[in-house]
């Protein structure tokens, strides 16, 4: 297992002991800072601004060097330095949308309209979703295909955050349950995230693993899965596709195979949801104002891979560099979607008619 435990900036290591873990240096969080107090200089509102409102002309390149680096393996990254520290809420949400204008196009994430969602125990556990509570979340992937978790305060006990290869996990059960994978490439319901009405959910049809150009692209969220069956209408899930489903979330948690991640004030974290699934522990509740506070976005990206036929139904369109995930009727509406559009267009991202 590898992790990072509160490692502060400087702290020696081997080269490829963390190759995912980017520290910026003094000057890089500098150049944040002035780009940011540009951004509040400009006047203009956050759906307004460009790079030239929050310029990075290190920083803004070195974002998108990480995020092209992961569609190969790991997949994923953490950038360790982002300069919250004596920021409001307010002002760290601003900062963060200034960095996102560097990644690609930032989705609507649910029926909220909401392009940026807080991840804190709000006292509420849903069906589908469980991120306002302090419960321990299983492994899954979210619906974009890169999501970025920016860290504005850390849980003072539990709350680790854990990434695991997709790739990783379905060769171990090839060879620890060989008779459950053929199911694993079967389509399988999922409860749509989109439902209007979580307790009888719709649903799409869609594997957990799929095979395309010689890579293996993963889609997974064991609670979405069972909850499935809430609604009449979907198929019913078979003993062999439960226990193949229940093995994914047993084989992704050996020690031997996850990454553990203690978040500190100031990480983002990047996931490709294509290959990499992540979970977190249990962490302890604390008052609104003092407990862990992570801030998440969606985007859609230029270099995004194509997906397997059997993903089409889930995602929308299986083409690359696409925008796609969340759901498309949450996307392109009012002044967040005449921006969406401007970073698909500055970015190269497709629109799918």
């Amino acid at each position: 297992m590898s992790s990072v435990l509160n490692a502060e900036p400087g702290v020696s290591r081997a080269p490829d002991e963390e190759p995912w873990l980017h520290e910026l240096t003094v000057s890089e969080a500098a150049e944040i800072d002035k780009a940011f107090a540009t951004l509040l200089a400009s006047g203009k509102s956050d759906f307004a601004a460009g790079e030239a409102d929050f310029p990075l002309p290190r920083v803004g390149p070195k974002l998108r060097r990480i995020l092209r680096s992961m569609e190969d393996e790991p997949g994923f990254a953490l950038v360790r330095g982002i300069p919250v520290a004596g920021k409001s809420e307010d002002e760290v949400r601003r900062l963060y949308w200034g960095l996102g204008i560097y990644l690609g196009v930032p989705l609507i994430q649910n029926n909220s309209n909401s392009h940026m969602v807080d991840i804190r125990d709000e006292g509420r556990a849903g069906r589908l979703r469980v991120h306002s509570s302090n419960q321990h979340i299983g492994f899954h992937i979210d619906s974009t295909d890169i999501v970025g978790l920016l860290c504005r305060r850390a849980a003072a006990h539990g709350g680790t955050s854990l990434v695991v290869s997709a790739e990783a996990v379905r060769r171990e059960i090839s060879w620890v349950y060989p008779d459950l994978l053929p199911a694993l490439y079967e389509p399988l319901p999922f409860a749509d995230v989109a439902s209007a009405d979580e307790h009888h959910p719709d649903f799409f049809l869609c594997p957990v693993f799929g095979r395309h150009e010689g890579r293996t692209t993963t889609r997974f969220y064991l609670r979405r899965i069972l909850r499935s069956q809430d609604n009449p209408a979907a198929p019913r899930l078979t003993d062999r596709q439960r226990r193949a489903v229940e093995a994914v979330e047993e084989i992704a948690a050996r020690p031997d195979l996850v990454t553990a991640m203690e978040f500190q004030p100031g990480d983002l974290q990047l996931i490709n949801n294509h290959l990499v699934l992540h979970g977190r522990t249990r962490f302890d509740s604390e008052e609104a104002d003092t407990g862990r506070h992570l801030l998440r976005m969606w985007w859609s990206v230029p270099s995004s891979r194509p997906l397997p036929p059997e993903f089409e139904a889930a995602w929308g369109t299986r083409e690359p560099g696409t925008l796609r995930g969340a759901a498309l009727r949450w996307q392109l509406h009012g002044e967040f979607g005449e921006f969406q559009r401007r970073q698909a267009d500055e970015f190269g991202v497709v629109i799918p008619a």
